[in-house]
């Protein structure tokens, strides 16, 4: 594990180390955008939806893409030091930071639901004496000493995995394990020879592990607890002050991921097929178009962070950072640690 730990340091030194060549955007050149992806999870949907179908191009945009390693603290590291120009990562992270001070802030809500589905072995089910079909409190029980694997320690997955085990009465520091796994197919192959329970990662990764007969959907998050059908799960963040060329080039990506999002909408099917064509070749059609289908309702938003929304993520916040939420509480009107203003200048064109 350790050896994994360094291997991964030493991917995301190389990867940032190339991104900073890239040339930096100025007030007489806003053709170059670099985007940093926490993951190369579905769940980035809007993303990959627009690569798939070069939305960027008429925009004017030449897209430096990277899914760098190491989760969303290493991404967010890369657009500190101003090697990228957003960051693509899970809402949780940057709060964090911005509550210790750090001059982030979210611009576009990639994903508007929270599309994390827990998934566990087959082992770990029969060992257990538990199913999917149990009651929900029966099965977060059966959580306790499991061993989850992650992308990243204190990342997203870690912190919801924890989450998790604590509406059951469990102790999420205590009573759940954590291992630094990696990116989505390592932590298929772990689940595979039963060195991890489970994952916690957005579709089509639950229904592959099915398909495969090594794991099943244990709890879907988003729609078995409440108050996260309307969370903004993802978001590109960017660093403050957003103001002049960088803001327009804010605004330039917003209106590619937009029409990225009206296709999805459109015809799930067409944009699953584009997606799987160039960039899952070895996953099955099925599997995308089942992710794009459960997902699409969280990119109807075009990007638009509503109060309702920012409610509810302020209120999750409170349950897997109450100090965190704490901060933030003070401070959560439209330019504090989020803003609209990209999202509705995007939509003006």
């Amino acid at each position: 594990m350790q050896a994994l730990r360094h291997r991964l340091v030493f991917i995301a030194v190389l990867t940032i180390a190339a991104l900073t060549s890239w040339p930096h955007v100025d007030a007489q050149e806003t053709a170059t955008l670099r985007l940093g992806q926490a993951t190369t999870s579905v769940s980035f949907l809007p993303i990959w939806a627009a690569r798939a179908l070069d939305t960027f191009k008429p925009q004017g945009i030449d897209l430096k893409w990277a899914a760098i390693p190491g989760g969303d603290p290493t991404v967010l590291a890369a657009l500190d030091a101003g090697d990228i120009d957003l960051a693509a990562v899970g809402t949780d992270t940057p709060l964090a930071a911005i509550a210790k001070g750090q001059d982030f802030v979210l611009v576009y809500t990639l994903m508007s639901q929270m599309s994390l589905e827990l998934v566990v072995s087959n082992a770990f089910l029969a060992r257990q004496g538990v199913s999917p079909s149990d009651p929900l409190n029966k099965r977060l029980a059966a959580l306790k000493g499991a061993l989850i694997g992650v992308s990243a320690v204190r990342g997203t997955q870690d912190r919801v995995a924890r989450w998790l085990v604590a509406q059951a009465g469990l102790d999420p520091a205590n009573d759940i394990k954590i291992a630094l796994i990696g990116a989505p197919p390592a932590i298929h192959a772990a689940l595979d020879h039963q060195q991890i329970d489970g994952f916690v990662l957005s579709p089509p990764e639950g229904y592959l592990a099915e398909e495969a007969g090594t794991g099943k959907i244990f709890v879907r998050i988003g729609t078995e607890l409440p108050g996260l059908a309307k969370l903004p799960f993802l978001a590109l963040v960017a660093k403050k002050p957003l103001t002049g060329a960088r803001f327009d080039l804010a605004v330039k990506a917003a209106r590619a991921l937009d029409a990225a999002s009206d296709a999805i909408l459109r015809d799930p099917a067409q944009v699953a097929a584009a997606i799987q064509r160039q960039f899952f070749a070895k996953q099955s059609q099925q599997a995308l178009l089942t992710a794009v289908e459960t997902m699409k309702g969280g990119v109807s938003g075009k990007g638009v962070f509503n109060p309702e929304e920012i409610d509810a993520l302020l209120r999750f916040t409170s349950q897997t950072d109450p100090g965190v939420a704490e901060k933030l509480n003070e401070h959560s009107a439209d330019g504090d640690f989020w803003t609209d203003a990209v999202a509705a200048a995007a939509m003006a064109k």
